[in-house]
């Protein structure tokens, strides 16, 4: 008699636990699949980059660019991307700016300065001395970007052609990234009524 409950109930246990491995298993795989994201995953090991492979191009530049004149400020503020390049990272979120879009927002920034310079633009004296301490801090920005990357491309004045990160792919990422945190706010962003006063430097 003992024998004949003992086996259902085994039978049961094993059943019952079949299917909660098969629940945690699929729990796991479900988080893992959610969490392995490029768009949120870990970035600070072991150098802060974006955790992606991108690939690279073939590009062929030359002076003067015709295509970026100084006096076109919707241009030049259209190379940055959409809230200034910044991203979310990490499992949490974590609100990271990335270094090409910083630099194209500083090269932008101190072309506008020397433009509202140049052409009087400059309504107040505050909006100078701002400006200016923008390019201070842009001028420090660059120049250490430039020496970390030490592009040891050969240039002849006219056209050059390089082997270059793909920036196209780099900016589908950022889009992406946008999308995948949608509806989380960047609190640093200035709205939009505050970035159009200052539309030189992009949004």
């Amino acid at each position: 008699m003992a024998a004949n409950v003992v086996f259902p109930a085994l039978v049961f246990l094993t059943v019952l636990s079949t299917l909660l491995n098969f629940g945690l298993l699929h729990r796991a795989y479900t988080l893992s699949a959610t969490f392995s994201s490029p768009y949120n995953s870990d970035y600070l090991s072991p150098v802060a980059e974006i955790p992606f492979p991108f690939r690279t191009v073939v590009k062929t530049f030359s002076q003067p660019d015709s295509d970026y004149p100084l006096t076109n400020d919707d241009i030049w503020a259209a190379i940055v991307s959409p809230k200034r390049g910044f991203i979310r990272l990490g499992s949490a979120g974590d609100p990271v700016a990335t270094a090409l879009n910083h630099q194209l927002h500083c090269v932008n920034g101190i072309r506008f300065a020397y433009r509202a310079t140049r052409d009087g633009l400059f309504r107040t004296d505050k909006q100078r001395a701002d400006a200016f301490a923008h390019a201070n801090h842009c001028f420090d920005l660059l120049r250490q970007s430039i020496l970390c990357r030490a592009d040891t491309s050969l240039v002849n004045g006219g056209e050059t052609t390089r082997v270059c990160r793909d920036w196209d792919q780099i900016r589908e990422f950022v889009d992406e990234s946008h999308k995948f945190w949608e509806g989380v706010p960047y609190d640093y962003v200035p709205p939009a009524e505050e970035a159009s006063k200052a539309k030189g430097y992009g949004e």
